[in-house]
């Protein structure tokens, strides 16, 4: 049994990976291709911290986003 296919739910799991400069890295993802799901933004619950959305070849969600405080 295994898993084929595009993910139906990709935003079901989500890897975060903390970056302290997310719009670099935001751009750097970008250029090497991963599609932008969301541009970097302030969550209004947290306007110090920024967050951007990708979604990988298989479909799946991962953000990069600014240190935890």
């Amino acid at each position: 049994m295994g898993i084929h296919g595009k993910n139906q739910y990709p935003e079901r799991i989500m890897f975060n990976i903390e970056a302290q400069d997310v719009k670099r890295e935001f751009d750097r993802i970008k250029k090497i291709g991963a599609k932008v799901i969301a541009n970097p933004y302030n969550p209004s619950e947290e306007p110090s911290m920024m967050i951007a959305t990708f979604s990988d070849p298989d479909g799946n969600f991962f953000q990069i986003n600014s240190p935890m405080k």
